[in-house]
């Protein structure tokens, strides 16, 4: 079909005729000069080349000199809206906007002194004075294993529950376990917590999870999974260790096709979660294994009874064809107090006693004890109300530092409710013994608070003459733990134990020194919280696959480490009119109750409280973190907010919005999703203006523009209605250009287009809409392609056929007297406007083409006289 097109002769058009006329219409007119005049200028020290008509932002960016901004569009002039291209210029008085001042020859330029950037950094903080809006959720920085926490509290707030698992197993497969152990210390960090209160984050993923469980167990319905399951490798992994790191690990890896053994040393899986955590915290039936039975859906083959170094090797597991090894064996060996007395027999290990309390059972001479327990973590927590239900007379739990210092902080009211005492800033110093030596007490040394350490907090010190006895028969202890590594050795050669009693692994790659061996969970970073296990299997899951798959670990580790530097916090307003709602909490069982009981004691939300807590979640995310200019910019010029360091450790009454000294009264706006592909969200415009002019000048749509005055103003559209009820043609071209997050193209999967040709009535409004000319039209056809490849159809020639310009409708309307006085239409030609100036009417009348006097009147024989005489049948 292409070669019946012929394309339209390209050379210059002849004149029909030899006649004044003709020739000023196919005359070519003057043309500018061939190149634009170059300008040089001197930019902060060094010499550079422009153009004539350039601004001096233009000629920076031509020669790679970065100059900020906000506000400019390269397609559209600039106008300075966001005043963050201010430069300094010789001899200038103010700083000139560098996108709407023209670059001069010899012109000297400073683009970053020390002005300059004061001036920059406050108009960020003028624009952040009213920037109601977010970039990362400090909630999900301080997650250990950063869970889209906006994200699933959104899919509870719908009541999508098994989406909102799927959200949370993105990061940690099991919701239920953590919805109950986990120490939260998102909350801490929450938002929220500075309108009211703190969102109930874990109780609510905790309900989620709980309704897949049971739909799983009772319908039989599968969990979610997070991921497409990949295709079977035919690759083999053994993971050494079935608590939640191991779990955890084998669970990514089923994910990514891998076929995955679990070794377990106990008689059933589960590690410190089924031997460490008691019943009434963590029911093992209903929550745990059913919990692991996601993974044993994937394919998982669990072991149990094989310990390492009790029962095999690293070289038997080679030997069986596995091709990578992680070992997450976790910390079961009890550290020493290191004071007189403490190999006492009644001194006993707190992990060994749960060993056997947890599952409820009578641990042997346990009732009617005076019990001590030392420590502050969640170990100690459990040994010392277990005691209590365990029937001891007396329980005292005694910790080194404050009670705001310890791990298991949020614990301590309901261990004190249930007849535990607490006493704080106390060390023990000996055990006292009998004559036969049993226990009869404990002494310790009051503590007060020294430097700090490397966690924040201030190291304990012993007050000297302070000492006093606690009248006891057992003592636990609960002081940390360390892991079991007398399994290297023969059989087991290569991995290597830290100064610290660890193994050693990569942090990032998690490489032990043996090949094809990997470490990860509390065995390489010490006794850690069940989340922190998690975290830890799951990235070091990402590392095996990619140790599988045959990839170079230095490489990757190289990437992770660029891509995942500590975030900056941007300080923004506070919440002034968000409407103060009081946290939904968990209730629980009384504490005479639950104190002689195993069972379950807090009771879990209902369907309609879940989603009420969940609701207030101020979704402080932005999914145009990534390519935000103004979060760059602002964490450039220093308006950010120092928040979560170390010495921050008590939360958010240490970090405060309000440091921005131009925060007033903040617009709150209403997001608006009700437009098929562009998401609109207000409260993060910063009135750049650049979609007004872009759809005004470029598209030609004008569906936005400034609104209200002063303060109030906004770039939006008029009477803030949706975009559906616009001149919007879809084009996206503002979300394009926006440079933050106030328009966003919505995220779809879109493949084609289907064209259904019966239904097309030939309108040309997908051919006027299209920004890229995709379509094209013209007076007898249509055309569309449903093909990226290239056309069989010559678009350009069909283009030209029928192109309509000024000369060919001249030429076609040339005989329109004569056509209208053949048809009758009478007209006066004195009536008519002149077209042609004077001076060439003047030599037309004195040709052969025309007869007039130049006087202007006309006679009503046929023959116009004056400037816009002329025969008609010549024109």
């Amino acid at each position: 079909m292409a070669d019946l097109i012929t394309r339209p002769d390209q050379r210059s058009l002849a004149p029909l005729e030899d006649t004044v006329a003709e020739r000023l219409l196919t005359t070519q007119s003057p043309q500018r000069p061939q190149s634009t005049p170059r300008i040089r200028i001197e930019v902060d020290g060094k010499l550079v080349e422009g153009f004539e008509g350039q601004t001096i932002l233009e000629v920076c960016r031509d020669n790679g000199i970065e100059i900020p901004t906000l506000c400019y569009e390269p397609k559209l002039p600039g106008f300075g809206a966001c005043r963050m291209c201010v430069v300094e210029v010789e001899g200038s008085e103010y700083p000139p906007i560098s996108c709407s001042q023209q670059a001069e020859a010899a012109m000297v330029v400073k683009t970053q002194t020390e002005e300059v950037r004061r001036l920059r950094a406050t108009n960020l903080e003028l624009i952040f004075s009213d920037h109601n809006a977010y970039c990362l959720p400090p909630c999900q920085n301080k997650c250990p294993s950063h869970i889209d926490i906006p994200g699933f509290l959104k899919a509870n707030a719908e009541a999508n529950f098994r989406e909102s698992t799927r959200i949370f197993k993105r990061t940690i497969p099991f919701p239920s376990v953590l919805g109950r152990v986990c120490p939260a210390p998102c909350e801490e960090h929450c938002r929220r917590d500075e309108v009211d209160e703190a969102i109930a984050i874990r109780d609510t993923h905790r309900y989620a999870g709980d309704q897949v469980l049971k739909s799983m167990l009772d319908d039989g319905l599968d969990p979610p999974v997070p991921f497409e399951v990949q295709p079977k490798t035919g690759r083999r992994a053994a993971v050494i260790g079935s608590g939640p790191a191991g779990m955890a690990a084998a669970y990514y890896l089923l994910i990514a096709g891998h076929d995955v053994t679990v070794f377990e040393r106990d008689p059933a899986p589960g590690g410190m979660l089924r031997y460490g955590i008691p019943q009434y915290r963590l029911p093992k039936v209903e929550v745990l294994e059913a919990e692991y039975e996601s993974v044993t859906r994937l394919g998982a083959k669990i072991v149990c009874d094989q310990g390492l170094g009790r029962d095999f090797g690293l070289d038997d597991l080679q030997n069986q064809g596995f091709d990578a090894i992680a070992v997450a064996i976790g910390c079961y060996e009890t550290n020493k107090l290191g004071v007189p007395g403490e190999d006492a027999e009644e001194v006993l290990d707190g992990l060994e006693y749960l060993r056997t309390a947890t599952l409820g059972l009578p641990y042997p001479g346990h009732a009617g004890k005076r019990v001590v327990v030392v420590g502050g973590g969640f170990t100690s927590m459990d040994c010392s109300r277990t005691s209590i239900r365990q029937g001891a007379a007396e329980v005292t739990l005694v910790y080194r530092r404050d009670m705001k210092d310890m791990p298991a902080a949020n614990e301590v009211h309901e261990a004190i409710e249930e007849g535990v005492t607490a006493i704080f800033q106390a060390g023990p110093t000996r055990v006292i013994t009998d004559d036969k030596g049993k226990v009869t007490g404990i002494e310790f040394i009051r503590m007060r608070p020294g430097e700090p350490d490397a966690s924040g907090r201030r190291r304990p010190e012993p007050a000297p003459g302070t000492e006093f006895t606690i009248p006891c028969d057992r003592v636990l202890l609960a002081i940390g733990q360390g892991p079991d590594l007398s399994w290297i050795g023969p059989g087991s050669e290569g991995p290597q134990p830290t100064k610290n009693r660890r193994l050693k692994a990569d942090a990032v790659t998690f490489e032990t020194d043996r090949p094809g061996v990997f470490g990860t969970g509390d065995v390489r970073v010490g006794a850690a919280t069940v989340v922190q296990a998690v975290a830890e299997g799951r990235r070091a899951a990402y590392a095996v696959d990619a140790y599988l798959k045959g990839l170079d670990l230095s490489v990757v580790k190289t990437r992770q480490q660029l891509a995942e530097p500590q975030p900056e916090f941007l300080s923004i307003v506070p919440f002034t009119s968000e409407q103060k709602e009081p946290r939904y909490r968990l209730k629980a069982m009384e504490p005479e109750l639950r104190n002689k009981s195993y069972i379950e004691y807090e009771i879990p939300y209902t369907r309609e409280e879940v989603m009420a807590e969940s609701t207030r979640c101020l979704q402080c995310t932005c999914e145009a973190i990534g390519f935000c200019d103004l979060r760059r910019l602002g964490i450039e010029y220093g308006t950010t907010l120092k928040t979560l360091e170390p010495q921050y450790h008590q939360g958010a009454g240490y970090r405060s919005v309000t440091e921005n000294r131009f925060t007033g009264v903040n617009h709150d706006y209403i997001r608006d999703d009700s437009h098929a592909f562009i998401l609109r969200e207000p409260s993060r415009c910063i009135d750049c203006g650049r979609c007004a002019n872009v759809c005004a000048e470029v598209v030609g749509a004008a569906c936005y523009d400034f609104m209200r005055i002063g303060f109030d103003t906004l770039v939006t559209t008029p009477l803030d209605m949706s975009l559906n009820d616009t001149p919007c043609v879809s084009c996206g071209r503002c979300a394009e250009t926006c440079p933050t997050g106030a328009l966003m193209p919505k995220p779809r999967i879109l493949e084609k287009y289907e064209v259904d040709e019966s239904r097309c009535i030939l309108c040309g409004i997908c051919v006027d809409a299209c920004p890229y000319d995709a379509l094209r039209d013209g007076a007898d056809f249509e055309l569309s392609h449903l093909s990226r490849e290239e056309p069989m159809i010559d678009l350009m020639a069909l283009a030209e056929v029928g192109l309509e310009t000024e000369v060919t409708y001249i030429r076609r309307e040339r005989d329109w007297a004569e056509r209208a006085a053949a048809e009758g239409r009478i007209f006066d030609p004195g009536r008519l406007l002149p077209v042609l100036p004077a001076s060439i009417a003047g030599q037309i009348a004195a040709g052969d083409n025309g007869h007039g006097n130049g006087n202007g009147h006309a006679h009503g024989d046929g023959h116009a006289h004056g400037p816009a005489g002329g025969h008609a049948g010549h024109g």
